[in-house]
């Protein structure tokens, strides 16, 4: 009888450190390491050194309580705790005027191409966070004749966001939904 299981990717890639990104995330923590970079200097004064005028720019909340989330806003975190004991201002995803230009070329307009650039910084937070929050997933599939395959790296934190579905051989297909539901 074939089996799938689906487990924790416990090698999970950092997407900041393997992945092709648009964005730059700075980073002032005293206790944790995150983003790409993690200056020295006040924030304000590195932004002035290291951001170029017309970049597109989104904050960076953390929250740390029984394990670490960012966001680029802080709505969730303020309804979770207003008195803000557990969140605050991490620092900043940024990309500059160039960077736009030249990886979101086929958006000639201006208006277009900043909607697209902050699409997809949202987009590097999200799976940054997935990262953080430990929803990397992998698959273990065994067909009838005991033959394995497998595959990892699928960030998300449903079944659908994960992509699994795609990737799965066919005969593992009508496995899915259980698999998911029984995950390690």
């Amino acid at each position: 009888m074939p089996t799938l299981l689906i487990e924790h990717d416990e090698d999970g890639a950092n997407p900041r450190e393997n992945f092709e990104n648009l964005g730059t995330m700075a980073c002032w923590h005293r206790r944790y390491k995150l983003g790409d970079v993690q200056p020295k200097e006040d924030p304000k004064e590195w932004l002035q050194k290291n951001v170029p005028k017309g970049s597109l720019q989104l904050p960076l909340f953390l929250f740390d309580h029984s394990g670490i989330t960012i966001r680029t806003g802080n709505e969730s975190f303020k309804a979770a705790d207003p008195q803000g004991w557990d969140w605050g201002r991490l620092g900043l995803i940024f990309v500059t005027p160039e960077r736009m230009a030249q990886d979101l070329k086929e958006y000639k307009d201006g208006e277009e191409r900043l909607k697209a650039a902050k699409e997809v910084l949202e987009a590097e937070v999200k799976v940054y966070d997935l990262y953080l929050t430990g929803q990397v997933w992998g698959y273990v599939f065994t067909d009838d004749k005991g033959e394995e395959d497998s595959c990892w790296g699928f960030y998300g934190d449903t079944l659908e966001d994960t992509g699994i579905a795609d990737s799965v051989p066919e005969e593992a297909k009508p496995l899915l939904a259980a698999a998911w539901e029984n995950r390690k």
